[in-house]
């Protein structure tokens, strides 16, 4: 997605991520979905067995055969009409066209002929390039899976208006995934692959539940589209360039001249592809109507209601293996808890302080960029298990904190103590005007602070500080805050890391307009933060300069008369390492989160001391998710018996709840 660039004083960006088109096809469309029989589609293309080889067009990979199938949506576009769906296969070649294999499938806006987000003038036309790091280093040919790129409506060589993970896209997934596993070159099982947008649509898959879907590999995907755009009601600093942004894709056109290569010609695309490539372009109520539909600033709107994921995959049982990076400046872990706690399904991870990257990514010193090895080992083996019955390790959680350190647990958070801690009164001036208050075209100079003075005092109007922590102390999970507050305009409440020489850095924030009852609510983004011994955590409450978002500022008065906010704690004490080292990124986020002056003399008013639970340990056997050769054996901690005989609450994070914000 094209988010937030504040963090990138020396990085570019790299803006592949999710994006989904509103639909007032909600309006032309009755909510009802026709079944695509298979026999009925690909009546012109090409059997899969007969296809472009490497030879033939060397965008193909090694080892392939390359075919283009086209199939109808079972949704229509914006004004009623028909959708026609594009898929570029890639088959293991020298097989035949009916020898079943497992497919893997890779769908959103990013696959179109002409280049992942613009025109790349290609010299010639071909199956996308992204994720063939993937093909190849997971060697996928070799090993017998046949690859399928298939493009959202409204990209690529599909036609219709984009749907920004509207019910057109989430029908889009399901036809997909079922004429995938249907067809009869499949063995039936389908897996879902891709990071940020085309990861979003593995969660589509999830939430839509097609026949077939037997797993989904998804990195940095924004797990909730109205959390990408807006902070309960708040444009994000991205709101209007995302949309652009997709807009421009959606426009890409097909490639109309033919190529050399090696002295073999290379055909251009299609005229079916190039007419379905044009769609958006002959038809300007695309763009303007999704400009329009995502000014909704309600997240219980029907526009948004209708992209709310978590709430349709309540139940589903398909397994998933994640990324996420709780440093994220682009799609952040908004809304990850809440989807975790929907679903029924066995869920591994990779989660650690690292930016919007792939797993097997690598940094210009050739660093990888979250610190793992062997992402594509762990892929291969997750797919190999769900799609082949190959044997697979128990679900288990690799985590990377703030320190550098990677563990393995079973569950993500797993066992917490929640403390609750009254906030400070305080009164503040609704001045802060976000992103809104730098110049056009600049950037920030890179931290996650706005404009405004930064002193000890400008941190915030309210500042609630605990004692320091007499050993490593873990938050992991959702911190929730309820404020008591009164004025018009907007509150922004931010969680620091205290060290022993006073300087905070900061690890969480949310913001939020108070609301009129006097009783302002926020869910802060779920977090894994390690304090060290000595530190602390301090509150504050106050008006907002961060870029990340673009308030608009009332110059009222905002008094507040206090509220609690809930720390979920948990023990380091029974961490389980595993292999790994820092992601590149978390030096930099460090340094950009880091506050440049000691706070005030504050008084401390709260403890996050007495007994806290240590997650389970993962029961995975050593490889894969346990790789270090560390062997892990369930253990019971003995603090938990004394803990019940104390009385002491221990819960689990992961709490299924009606509505978060």
């Amino acid at each position: 997605m094209q988010r937030r660039r504040r963090m990138y004083t020396a990085t570019a960006v790299i803006a592949v991520t999710v994006v989904f088109t509103g639909t007032p096809a909600a309006e032309a469309w009755d909510g009802t979905t026709t079944t695509t029989p298979v026999s009925l589609i690909d009546a012109a293309s090409p059997a899969v067995s007969e296809g472009t080889t490497h030879a033939e067009n060397p965008s193909v990979p090694e080892g392939a055969v390359w075919s283009e199938h086209y199939l109808p949506a079972t949704v229509p576009t914006r004004d009623g009409g028909a959708v026609e769906l594009h898929a570029d296969v890639l088959r293991p070649a020298g097989l035949s066209a009916d020898a079943r294999t497992p497919v893997i499938l890779i769908s959103g806006p990013y696959l179109s002929h002409a280049g992942v987000q613009s025109d790349e003038h290609k010299a010639y036309t071909g199956p996308t390039m992204r994720h063939r790091a993937f093909i190849d280093g997971a060697g996928l040919m070799a090993a017998g899976y046949t690859v399928v790129f298939a493009d959202l409506r409204g990209f690529g060589g599909s036609s219709g208006c984009y749907d920004l993970a509207g019910p057109g896209e989430q029908a889009d997934v399901r036809t997909f995934v079922e004429w995938a596993a249907s067809a009869p070159w499949s063995n039936g099982r389908v897996g879902m692959y891709g990071k940020s947008y085309d990861a979003a649509t593995g969660l589509m898959g999830i939430a839509s539940r097609p026949a077939g879907l037997a797993a989904v590999v998804a990195q940095e995907p924004a797990w909730n589209l109205y959390d990408y755009l807006y902070e309960n009601g708040i444009p994000s600093e991205n709101n209007r360039v995302t949309i652009n942004a997709f807009n421009r894709i959606a426009a890409l056109p097909g490639i109309d001249h033919s190529g050399t290569v090696d002295g073999v010609v290379v055909p251009p695309d299609t005229e079916r592809y190039r007419a379905n490539a044009a769609y958006e372009q002959t038809h300007p109520e695309c763009a303007s109507g999704i400009l329009a539909d995502t000014l909704s600033t309600q997240r219980t709107s029907p526009f948004w209601s209708a992209r709310d994921l978590a709430a349709q995959a309540h139940g589903s049982t398909v397994p998933l293996l994640l990324t996420q990076g709780w440093t994220e400046n682009n799609t952040r872990p908004d809304g990850m808890a809440e989807f975790l706690d929907a679903i029924d399904a066995p869920v591994s991870a990779w989660a650690g302080p690292w930016n919007h990257v792939a797993g097997n990514d690598v940094d210009d010193q050739g660093n990888l960029e979250m610190g793992r090895a062997d992402w594509f080992g762990e892929v291969r083996a997750f797919f190999d298990a769900h799609l082949r019955d190959a044997s697979a390790p128990a679900p288990s959680w690799a985590l990377q904190d703030n320190l550098g350190r990677w563990r393995l647990q079973s569950t993500w958070p797993g066992a917490t103590r929640e403390v609750t801690a009254s906030l400070s009164p305080g009164t503040y001036i609704d001045t802060g005007a976000g992103a809104n208050a730098l110049p056009p075209g600049d950037q920030g100079d890179g931290t996650l602070f706005g404009t405004a003075p930064r002193d000890a005092q400008s941190i915030g109007a309210s500042q609630t500080l605990s004692t320091p922590v007499t050993e490593a102390t873990r938050l992991s999970g959702t911190i929730e805050v309820a404020l008591r507050a009164r004025g018009s305009g907007v509150t922004h409440v931010r969680v620091w890391d205290v060290g022993t020489d006073g300087v905070p850095t900061l690890f969480d924030e949310a913001a939020a307009p108070v609301s009129a009852t006097g009783e302002t609510s926020l869910h802060l983004r779920d977090v894994d933060w390690t304090l060290q011994t000595g530190h602390a955590v301090l509150v504050s409450v106050g008006t907002t300069d961060s870029t990340a978002w673009r308030p608009t500022p009332s110059g009222q008065t905002i008094t507040i008369d206090g509220g609690t906010i809930a720390l979920p704690v948990q023990s380091t004490a029974g961490d389980v390492a595993t292999e790994g080292q820092p992601a590149p990124f978390l030096t930099t986020y460090l340094a950009n989160a880091r506050w440049p002056v000691a706070i005030g003399a504050i008084s401390p008013s709260f403890s996050l001391s007495a007994p806290a639970p240590t997650p389970a340990p993962t029961t995975a056997a050593p490889a894969r998710l346990a790789e270090s050769g560390v062997d892990i054996e369930p253990t019971v901690a003995l603090w938990a018996l004394g803990a019940v005989a104390a009385g002491i609450a221990v819960g689990t994070r992961r709490r299924r709840w009606a509505r978060r914000r």
